[in-house]
């Protein structure tokens, strides 16, 4: 992002300009990007930008801007500059997964009514998990929403995020439909026991000391003891919450589990789990890219993980999931339509906009197995997209 340059190599200052203020959300996607990503609130503030060379500034003035810079020396009416390339245009609305969202409020809402005693509704769980199934069959929407960056601490969202993976994985493991269901339904809870847990700890900056560690490790049995007073015909969902941090050589945690012992569902969810948390940002990392998170799973599969839910994960999720944006080495933008799972990084996408950002009139479409010459580029989330 603060490196983007065009085909002919020079570097690229984005300029979003719009005649209301940034979103919360978009700021908050954007805040993923600390050192690189910065508002300007005057015109001095980017041109100061361009001064950097390739930062992206983003500035909530009155459009009217982009004819001021225009008139100024060396800067075309189109909004080019000789040497940086500017591109002005309007921040594109943050359009959240309705679906997602509500899904992300019930967990927040569990978790609320656990931390005051009260008696969640998991019977409106097993509902949004069949709509989140039936989501998760139709498009990859879901999927492409739980990979955008989220703050450091957000434990409703990653439990959101952990469901729609399991989801995925369930599915390309070629599980019917109640069985996709019930791991959904899981994720959304595997982390319940955390409520019992200080708010202060989990928002720790730094590692955990000894005795944090210890107390962190103890919130699946937690968990299942929440499910046993308020919700004691679910077995399946106590088991698959108490098992998930268990690993395969017997590793993980609370009872030091091998694989041969481990609930189906909770052998899904922990790999889940794991892609889920590298992906995004902890109090003490920064977060790994899908396709460094996808690496690091694969590493940890036998010694950590079932090889067959790793797979997969790798199969259901790749590099750039369906119907996610990338941008190739030529500047161009387009939707990934399919996938390899023998080359995970040369997906077959639809070219939609390109280099400079134009629309192709007539979409086409580009293998990049069959094209060594390109390469990805980068991810795009879809706040970054062009909106011609």
């Amino acid at each position: 992002m603060s490196n983007e340059t065009d085909n002919a190599g020079k570097p690229r200052l984005v300029v979003l300009l719009g005649d209301a203020e940034l979103t919360p959300e978009l700021r908050d996607a954007l805040a993923a990007f600390p050192g690189v990503v910065r508002t300007a609130d005057s015109k001095q503030a980017v041109w100061d930008g361009i001064a950097k060379q390739g930062e992206l500034i983003l500035t909530a003035l009155d459009p009217s801007l982009l004819a001021d810079l225009a008139r100024e020396p060396g800067c075309a009416a189109d909004g080019l500059r000789t040497g940086t390339e500017v591109r002005a245009r309007s921040p594109q609305p943050f359009e959240p997964n309705r679906l997602y969202e509500d899904a992300r409020t019930y967990v927040e809402d569990t978790l609320s009514e656990v931390r005051t005693g009260g008696e969640p509704d998991f019977d409106q769980g097993r509902l949004f998990a069949e709509r989140m199934h039936t989501d998760l069959l139709r498009d990859n929407s879901l999927v492409n929403r739980c990979l955008e960056p989220h703050e450091s601490y957000d434990l409703a969202s990653h439990c959101v995020n952990v469901a729609v993976l399991g989801g995925k994985i369930a599915l390309g493991m070629v599980s019917d439909i109640e069985d996709a269901v019930e791991v959904i339904h899981a994720g959304l809870l595997h982390d319940i026991g955390m409520a019992r847990l200080p708010k202060e700890m989990l928002r720790k900056q730094g590692t955990w000391s000894e005795k944090e560690r210890e107390a962190l490790q103890q919130h699946p049995i937690y968990g299942a003891e929440i499910l046993e007073r308020c919700a004691p015909r679910c077995e399946w969902l106590k088991r698959a919450v108490l098992q998930e941090h268990e690993r395969a050589r017997g590793q993980g945690y609370p009872y030091g589990l091998r694989d041969e012992d481990l609930d189906p569902i909770a052998r899904i969810l922990g790999v889940a789990d794991v892609f889920e948390a590298l992906a995004h940002p902890r109090t003490y990392r920064s977060p790994y890219t899908a396709l460094q998170a996808l690496e690091r799973v694969v590493g940890m599969q036998e010694e950590y993980f079932s090889p067959q839910v790793v797979s997969a994960l790798v199969n259901e999720i790749s590099a750039f999931p369906l119907d996610s944006y990338v941008q190739i080495s030529s500047g161009e933008i387009g939707r990934v339509v399919a996938t390899d799972p023998a080359n995970i990084l040369r997906p077959r996408i639809e070219l939609v906009w390109d280099a400079d950002w134009n629309r192709i009139e007539e979409p086409s479409m580009l293998d990049l197995g069959a094209r060594p010459d390109l390469t990805v580029a980068r991810a795009l989330l879809d706040s970054e997209l062009p909106i011609t």
